[in-house]
């Protein structure tokens, strides 16, 4: 099945690329994780190349400077058959600065059976130069009512939970589906809460480190609700309700005493603590400064 749900926009201009044959060189696709970027990125490149051989897939938390080189030196080579060779790069927010810089000249200098498709949570970790040279394509979060529909046509979901996944993915359809396939995600996120609720609350946040070194490969997920955490805190401290993600942890919620510029503090720590990890700088001393909300 081809779960793909919401941004008709979005596909409907890729569509056009490919019937004018007008393809960008380089693409970004832009927005929330989960959200469907990576899925209709591998539908488009299969629609360029005409070989699966002549498609190049890196995904990773952290991709390593030497795999773009990689990248880079293999772009030279002709395609096995048909016209383009497809390089799809997700999540490119996390290669390293000096990674990105390795792929600048192809980007500069594109050779004409090459193209890049590139995937970003956002533009913030992409170097502006790189921005500049691709086609952004924009993803909009899906909403409540969408994922809702989809969960409860897919998953036979029951209109309860299907209800409150669509709104604790906020807009992430893959989240939703994990939520409504798996229950060790449902698990996961409940102790992510728990993590939280103590970080903000207790003398010594160092007791948590324990949390962070078992579960260094879903980090990126800890981070994501931490910072949905933050926000509906301020959310609750505007008295707007209608706005709060996490609708079922309102006593975890209310409980927190953070004022609007502590919560924006703390998400700036959960941001450089992803630039820190993104750059290979030591696991503790990263962790260490996202413990302290610096």
């Amino acid at each position: 099945m081809f779960r793909f749900v919401g941004n008709d926009g979005v596909v409907s201009a890729l569509e056009r690329d490919l019937k004018s044959g007008n393809i960008a060189h380089a693409y970004l696709f832009v927005g929330t994780p989960g959200i469907g970027k990576f899925t209709l990125a591998k539908e488009f490149a299969g629609r360029i190349a005409s070989d699966a051989a002549d498609i190049t897939v890196v995904r990773g938390d952290t991709i390593k400077k030497e795999t773009i080189e990689g990248i880079v030196a293999d772009s030279y080579i002709k395609p096995y058959s048909g016209r383009y060779k497809v390089y799809l790069i997700d999540g490119f927010e996390h290669v390293s600065v000096s990674g990105q810089n390795a792929l600048l000249k192809t980007l500069e200098e594109p050779q004409a059976h090459v193209k890049i498709i590139l995937t970003a949570g956002s533009t913030e970790g992409v170097l502006p130069v790189i921005v500049s040279r691709s086609r952004v394509i924009r993803f909009k979060d899906v909403g409540d009512a969408q994922i809702e529909t989809f969960l409860r046509e897919n998953l036979a979901l029951g209109e309860a939970n299907a209800k409150l996944f669509s709104r604790i993915s906020a807009g992430s359809v893959r989240r939703a589906l994990e939520y409504g396939e798996n229950p060790g995600a449902l698990e996961f996120r409940a102790r992510c809460l728990r993590v939280i609720d103590r970080l903000l609350n207790l003398s010594n946040p160092f007791d948590e480190m324990a949390f962070f070194n078992e579960h260094k490969d879903q980090l990126e997920e800890f981070f994501s609700i931490y910072s949905l955490f933050l926000r509906d805190i301020i959310f609750n401290n505007l008295n707007v309700p209608d706005a709060i993600i996490n609708i079922d942890a309102m006593a975890f919620i209310e409980k927190q005493h953070l004022s609007t510029e502590e919560c924006l503090s703390r998400y700036q720590a959960i941001r450089k603590t992803r630039r820190y990890l993104r750059d290979n700088t030591n696991f503790e001393l990263a962790i260490g400064g996202l413990l302290i909300g610096k």
